[in-house]
């Protein structure tokens, strides 16, 4: 009924330039309101954007056609007396004011006038140091399951149920979040086509993929009966169920979510216009019953504690966008193009307190250029973001870099993910082959492009740790992430050898931690029990501490002045990496602090 009314409004208020031919008004009234009936129930355009969005849009047309057609002259019969086209009729006055307004519009919204709104859509960017708040993760909750890989096991899963389920149904959207501490992928079952949903009239349930183990069972939820989904028709649809109580905001990100109890909604954004037909701003977030159809509208900062799809990625996109390119106001944007900088496509992570967040990597606009100079995460329920200071590749040299190790035995990878490896920006690729199978795991180094890679994220993450005790190719850690010694009696020492190379596990009376490595010292392989050794490791957040030196002070061996030199080299080092990481994360403390703060620490700073 909302849309018979609109397009009914439309036709009444188009046909206003030929209110004088009433023949012509009719014929043109009618074919408009036929028309517009159906272009506003197909579309469900929103009444947010200006001049009523699209409505506003099928009026300007119909008063160019009904000007058109009032400006040829006929009498009051309605018959032509001439097929001249009368340019000084006054109802050509009402479209062409019409043009003028939407154009007119249209250039109140440029950056040239408005850049500086523009620049502010994405608020206030704290800058802090990217280990500052990434803190390391435990490697049993990586994602290792990109959506190309769950959307094959989802589909493939689906496809195995008995019945008639498969051949009506697929796996909609895979949204990724977090339940019970455990990264999952959700997706509710949508209608193949115009029959399906004539034939079932209902959703059988939604699909779960396990997002950080790939060998993680498919779990289907086939006990529900889903009414208003995205690809059901007419009034069951799920726009145009919103669109008939929400036509006055623009919904966008339909997102199936699933809250603590294990219960599935709808959740939509409602956002507004703030430039023109730009600048959107998020108003809030509508959550709806897919069984029932009830729904609630939530302002922001108020909505319900598992909702996480707030803030869309596309909507972040743009607002980094608009930054990168008035940073320096508008005529810098197309001259000098000082400090511009260009948006990744956002990828979705959750920090180590489970936060949601939207991971943009910043590059310049140099199109050849394959690095990125920051990364922004935007929290995705609040919208606030931090920018964290970084260098090293893109996502798609990332990914370069992974398929050029692995594309000859036809794989490749997909969907990277950055984590905090001992300090270091590391990006973990899952592996793949051409049918989407998990093939295993690599892990890349983003500062220095270092690859490794393994079968499992057990052994990528031991081949990893090599990169770290190679000598003359020391990572430097983004954080001081100092190298720590401690020293004691072996209680265990064990020797495992995987794939051709051998793994170092060594356990020290009264230290209640693993240390593992490789060969970093000739004296590691005659290692025994009860022998007193010192060693070198990269502390963590793990229960097995990376072995980075080691020497054994039960044997005694004489070196040559070659080896002593070498050996001092490397000392030195890693030495000065620790010296310039200390530096760098003191300096970002400080930059960091407060006016207040800034002038105490000087005060200490003379009384020393």
């Amino acid at each position: 009924m909302n849309a018979f009314l609109l397009a009914l409004l439309v036709s009444v208020i188009g046909v206003i330039p030929c209110v004088t031919k009433p023949k012509r008004a009719v014929g043109i009234g009618l074919a408009g309101f036929l028309l517009s009936w159906w272009a506003i129930y197909a579309n469900n355009p929103t009444l947010a954007t200006p001049f009523f969005g699209g409505c506003g849009t099928s009026v300007l047309l119909m008063w160019i056609i009904s000007g058109i057609a009032s400006a040829f002259d006929c009498d009051r019969y309605g018959r032509y007396e001439t097929d001249e086209f009368n340019w000084s009729s006054p109802w050509l006055l009402i479209p062409i004011l019409g043009i003028c307004a939407f154009v007119g519009r249209g250039c109140g919204q440029s950056g040239c006038f408005r850049q500086a709104e523009y620049s502010a859509l994405l608020g206030e960017v704290e800058k802090r140091e990217w280990t500052q708040d990434i803190q390391p993760k435990d490697p049993k909750h990586v994602r290792l399951v990109p959506p190309e890989l769950a959307k094959y096991l989802a589909t493939k899963q689906l496809g195995e149920i008995p019945g008639v389920v498969g051949s009506q149904f697929e796996v909609g959207h895979l949204t990724l979040q977090t339940i019970n501490g455990e990264l999952w992928y959700v997706a509710p079952l949508e209608y193949k086509s115009f029959s399906a949903w004539t034939a079932s009239k209902a959703s059988p349930g939604f699909v779960m993929v396990h997002g950080e183990d790939p060998k993680h069972p498919v779990v289907m939820k086939m006990d529900r009966k889903f009414r208003f989904m995205e690809s059901a028709f007419f009034g069951d649809n799920l726009e145009r169920k919103l669109w008939g109580k929400y036509k006055n905001y623009i919904l966008r990100d339909y997102t199936f979510e699933i809250d603590e109890n294990g219960k599935a909604w709808w959740t939509v954004t409602a956002t507004e216009p703030t430039i023109g037909w730009n600048g959107e701003v998020v108003k809030g977030v509508i959550t709806l019953d897919p069984e029932t159809g009830a729904d609630e509208f939530y302002e922001i900062g108020k909505f319900p504690a598992w909702v996480d799809r707030v803030f869309p990625r596309d909507l972040v996109e743009d607002y980094i966008q608009y930054r990168g390119k008035f940073v320096g106001g508008w005529i810098n944007s197309w001259w000098g193009k000082k400090d511009m900088y260009e948006a990744e496509k956002p990828s979705i992570a959750f920090t180590s307190d489970g936060s949601p967040c939207w991971v943009t990597g910043i590059t310049s606009i140099n199109e050849n250029d394959t690095s990125v100079v920051g990364l922004i995460y935007t929290n995705t329920r609040t919208g606030k973001s931090v920018q964290y200071h970084v260098s090293g590749g893109t996502e798609e040299a990332i990914i370069k870099l992974v398929d050029s190790k692995v594309e000859y035995r036809k794989l490749h990878g997909s969907g990277c993910q950055l984590y905090n490896i001992y300090g270091a920006r590391t990006a973990i690729v899952p592996i793949l082959g051409t049918n989407h199978s998990f093939q295993g795991v690599a892990m890349v180094d983003v500062a220095n492009m270092q690859l490794a890679v393994g079968d499992d994220i057990e052994s990528a993450l031991r081949q990893y740790q090599k990169t770290f005790v190679q000598s003359g190719q020391k990572i430097a850690p983004e954080k001081e992430r100092e190298i720590k010694t401690v020293q004691g009696k072996v209680g265990r020492f064990v020797q495992e050898v995987r794939g051709g190379e051998t793994t170092y596990f060594i356990y020290l009376e009264n230290v209640p931690h693993l240390f593992s490595g490789f060969d970093v010292s000739e004296k590691l392989r005659i290692t025994r029990e009860g022998d007193l050794v010192r060693i070198g490791y990269c502390d963590s957040t793990e229960d097995v501490f990376p072995l980075i030196n080691f020497d054994n002070l039960s044997v005694i061996l004489k070196e040559s002045e070659n080896q002593k030199t070498l050996r001092q080299t490397v000392t030195e080092r890693q030495q000065k990496v620790q010296a310039e990481s200390s530096v760098k994360n003191a300096k970002a403390e400080v930059e960091n602090m407060t006016p207040e703060e800034l002038q105490e620490l000087i005060k200490l700073r003379k009384k020393k």
